[in-house]
């Protein structure tokens, strides 16, 4: 989750500056919002505080929750709300759910091929989903989108060391069950 979704993580203090300024010149490039800027953090202030709009106002306000979770919270403990927090296809929210959606196992008995699907899926659950009716309709679409999704993941974490190159190549030759 840490390398697809906020790969700074452990070391920014809840906002990255960067990552709203690069995310900021992407949308006004594009001409609308075609990447975002929240850390985990700020993910689990908008998740627990239930933000209701996306204007500036309410960032704000959102930005201001991440810098308290940071200063009342461990790192961990913030990452673990946000491993409970994420939707689960209807099925309701979190790691747990997910794990036993999608693979029908606990979290801790997950692959690491498992583990890279789920936090994939964490963007756009329904769309990566093989199980909806819509998407069963499209199996082979939904395998590429997921196998995209999976390989982004895979590579987010190659590039942070976090698995070796052998095992990247290994993972992404492996098939997704």
């Amino acid at each position: 989750l840490i390398a697809a979704e906020d790969d700074e993580f452990f070391e920014h203090i809840g906002v990255d500056i960067p990552g709203i300024g690069r995310a900021m010149l992407a949308n006004l490039r594009a001409g609308r919002v075609v990447q975002g800027g929240s850390t985990i953090t700020q993910q689990t202030a908008k998740n627990l505080f239930k933000r209701e709009s996306r204007s500036i106002q309410a960032k704000l306000k959102e930005l201001l929750y991440a810098l308290r979770l940071e200063h009342r919270y461990s790192k961990e403990k913030i990452l673990e709300f946000y491993c409970n927090q994420f939707f689960v296809s209807g099925n309701g929210h979190g790691l747990g759910v997910a794990a036993r959606y999608f693979f029908n196992k606990d979290p801790e008995n997950l692959t690491l091929l498992e583990c890279a699907f789920i936090a994939g899926s964490v963007k756009r659950p329904n769309y990566y989903n093989p199980f909806l009716r819509k998407n069963i309709d499209n199996a082979d679409e939904v395998r590429l989108r997921y196998e995209e999704r999976i390989n982004y993941v895979l590579g987010k974490m190659r590039k942070a060391n976090m698995i070796s190159e052998a095992e990247y190549t290994q993972f992404k030759a492996s098939d997704l069950v």
